[in-house]
């Protein structure tokens, strides 16, 4: 990970690595006959207020996160990645305390947070839906959470305390026209903080707007800048770009990471858009039906994925998959389809001779496949493109086979001539294969050059 510069402000703060140990979360399948008793015991966001109570009573769950153990080191910009429903955002709400675990331990730092409060874990969530309060200004939404920060919940050495007689006289006059403020010491040092993060975020400009009168992208620099003018340990994020329309995205994409390395905060950033994923993360876990995939840095994703659901998610598009039998080939191994044969090099021979003469699934990537006229060649044939301009993607048959397995995707040079119904000459670089157990999904040890 790229060394954090940390000379900016806010102050240096206590270290906040970040461990997850053995993170469970099972949510209660209330049966028909409980529905009408348990839904008056809930609480406004909508969740049994009696969820412990079933749980301990026996009665049937739904596993959300199996097993979590996951270490984020001092400020390293994490990101959960994974379909709708594999428990990313739910992994996020119990960090934050917004949800309770139902077995496990969360770390940050020297201190055990499990079971505190969310307002005394020290950290900051931005939302998806930007949470704003719609009747403050910018500047009060910014100052929100340092007003309300208490010194035993969130200590911030870089605040003047405050005793209640200023912290009333600073609200009564709150209204009043600037000169008639009253203005405290810990005021001023807010105000100086709220106006710090604003030009950071250059939103200054804004600061006396509702939250109303803002664009989107607006709304969300706020959202981001209130987390940021609390200085906390740990910046929890959760999918904060999806309301952003594709150019915004990117934009404020590259805004986050820049503030993120220069503030050097712990950050922990959920999305199911792996292309965010892989663009902003130092490290990336990869989520499937609440257990962890694989974390890794990007690139050893994309060209290490553990397992095929981790190839398929990762890459864009995604890899292909064909059905392959292993057949022993004067005392070399080789890849049986029925359209096209691929001998295999020396670093594969070994990790191959397990399954000889039993089927694999081989992924190759479309920008890995080369258009090529060699012994080891074959035809595919185009059904579909689409042409981006600096590339053309195309759908193609292998033509030697009528099995519904044989379709793939290709990448094109944006210059080279497509039409439908055209047959294209292929081949599969063996550095640039996977292969996977077609029983267990993991994949079979990779060359290493790859």
């Amino acid at each position: 990970m790229a060394e954090r510069s940390r000379s900016q402000h806010p102050p240096a703060k206590p270290l906040a690595n970040v461990l997850l140990q053995n993170i469970t979360k099972v949510f209660p399948q209330v049966g028909p006959a409980q529905k009408t008793s348990d839904q008056q015991k809930t609480d406004p966001s909508g969740h049994s207020a009696d969820k412990a109570n079933m749980l301990e009573a026996g009665a049937p769950g739904v596993s959300v996160l199996k097993n979590i153990n996951l270490t984020i080191a001092d400020g390293e910009f994490m990101v959960l990645v994974g379909p709708s429903g594999c428990g990313k955002s739910t992994l996020l709400r119990i960090i934050s305390g917004l949800e309770t675990l139902t077995s496990g331990n969360i770390q940050i730092g020297d201190r055990t947070i499990s079971h505190l409060p969310p307002k005394q874990r020290d950290i900051a969530m931005v939302f998806q839906s930007y949470a704003l309060y719609p009747h403050l200004t910018v500047y009060d939404n910014l100052a929100f959470g340092l007003r309300r920060a208490q010194p035993v919940n969130a200590p911030d050495e870089s605040l003047p305390k405050s005793n209640w007689f200023d912290s009333g006289l600073v609200g009564l006059t709150r209204s009043l026209p600037a000169p008639l403020q009253y203005q405290s010491q810990t005021e001023k040092a807010i105000a100086e903080r709220v106006r710090t993060v604003a030009t950071m975020l250059q939103i200054e400009p804004l600061l006396n707007r509702l939250p109303k009168q803002l664009s989107g992208g607006q709304k969300q620099r706020v959202a981001l800048g209130r987390a940021m003018a609390r200085n906390p340990q740990v910046f929890l994020m959760d999918e904060p770009l999806s309301n952003l329309d594709a150019k915004l995205r990117t934009e404020t994409r590259a805004q986050i990471v820049s503030l993120q390395r220069q503030l050097g905060t712990t950050t922990i950033y959920v999305t199911h858009d792996q292309t965010e994923a892989m663009t902003m993360g130092d490290r990336i876990a990869v989520m499937n039906q609440g257990i962890l995939q694989q974390v890794a840095p990007p690139l050893e994703l994309y060209r290490h994925p553990a397992n095929r659901f981790v190839a398929a998610f990762i890459g864009s598009p995604p890899m292909n998959f064909l059905s392959v039998t292993v057949k022993p080939v004067e005392g070399n191994f080789q890849l049986v389809h029925p359209a096209f044969s691929l001998a295999l090099p020396s670093s594969w021979q070994s990790a191959i001779a397990p399954h000889s003469d039993q089927p694999l699934i081989l992924g190759i990537r479309p920008e890995h496949i080369r258009l090529d006229h060699t012994p080891s060649s074959f035809p595919a044939t185009i059904t579909q493109f689409e042409a981006l301009g600096s590339e053309t993607f195309v759908k193609a048959t292998l033509t030697a086979t009528t099995d519904t397995d044989a379709h793939i995707q290709i990448r094109l040079p944006a210059e080279h001539p497509t039409a439908t119904g055209d047959t294209l000459t292929i081949t599969f670089p063996p550095e640039k294969i996977h292969l996977f157990d077609t029983t267990t999904e993991a994949a079979i040890s990779l060359p290493a050059n790859l």
